[in-house]
């Protein structure tokens, strides 16, 4: 199961600027926070988070899920060339000697009974940025001359920026894993749409679709089907219709597997992959309410 942590599909969580005489509207997750629109250079990187409700890392859990994070980079890339998109994607990892895990625990509950808990991005935040500093704490020392204040371990916010110095990019997709793919795990993306705390996933699977559907939440790709946390009719009802319109699509259905896969229309909008909405996809998301900005 994947979950957007403060996002439902609904006309009053996703728009900012919408008025009653049709005033252009920005949906909240796209061209947003770190990272904006699927192009050009991006880093994926991933932090392997040990811990007791999640369970420890093997080397060979740790090379397979990388594996299918290449797996997943690659095909993003192959629906990239079919858009005309210029699109490079650099799969990354703390190694040091090969990629050590880090050490961070969730509440015993684990993630799904963290999500289901009072403050659960909060929760996660202060988990991601322990598992953040251990990963920033082994890299050599910032001796970057520009800057006035040296890169210190602190939390995601400062491995972001440092990760940005080191690859070079912007785009910096940041994805903690945990190694329960053998349970019932939900796989999360947080503050997607924020102005003020850095987005990221938690990912549970290591499965290429499902890791390739969160990285895609980090750019501004919506859930297009029906999760527990739905509890609106209306929102409800719009991802029914969507999860007809796109049968293949990868935020509908990221348990199938990824070759049977694509991005739809609506998807490519999202991730700034298509300057403005099909009238059928706005008409979906709204119906005929707003006018949705291009880009």
């Amino acid at each position: 199961m994947s979950v957007v942590i403060g996002l439902v599909f609904s006309a009053c969580s996703l728009f900012s600027g919408a008025g009653r005489d049709r005033r252009e509207v920005h949906i909240v997750t796209v061209d947003n926070n770190v990272c904006k629109r699927l192009k050009e250079k991006v880093v994926i990187y991933g932090v392997f988070v040990d811990s007791k409700v999640g369970g420890v890392w093997s080397t060979h859990d740790v090379r397979s899920t990388m594996d299918s994070m290449r797996i997943a980079a690659d095909w993003i890339e192959a629906q990239a060339r079919m858009q005309g998109i210029d699109l490079v994607i650099e799969v990354a990892s703390h190694e040091k000697g090969g990629v050590v895990p880090v050490r961070s625990e969730l509440p015993r509950a684990g993630l799904d009974g963290v999500i289901r808990g009072s403050n659960p991005s909060n929760l996660i935040d202060r988990w991601a940025d322990k598992a953040c500093r251990q990963v920033q704490s082994s890299f050599p020392r910032d001796t970057a001359s520009i800057t006035l204040t040296k890169n210190m371990p602190k939390d995601r916010e400062r491995l972001i920026a440092r990760l940005r110095d080191l690859h070079g990019t912007d785009n910096v997709a940041l994805m903690l894993f945990v190694n329960n793919y053998h349970g019932s795990e939900s796989s999360i993306a947080l503050h997607t749409g924020s102005t003020d705390r850095i987005e990221y996933a938690v990912v549970a699977f290591k499965r290429p679709a499902v890791i390739a559907h969160e990285f895609l939440h980090l750019f501004g790709a919506l859930d297009l089907y029906i999760t527990p946390y739905d509890s609106k009719k209306e929102a409800e009802k719009r991802k029914r219709f969507a999860m007809d319109r796109f049968p293949n699509e990868i935020m509908a259905f990221p348990f199938r597997g990824l070759d049977s896969l694509q991005i739809g229309s609506l998807t490519e909008y999202l991730i700034g992959w298509r300057r403005e909405l099909t009238r059928e996809d706005a008409e979906l998301l709204a119906g005929e309410k707003v006018r949705f900005a291009k880009y």
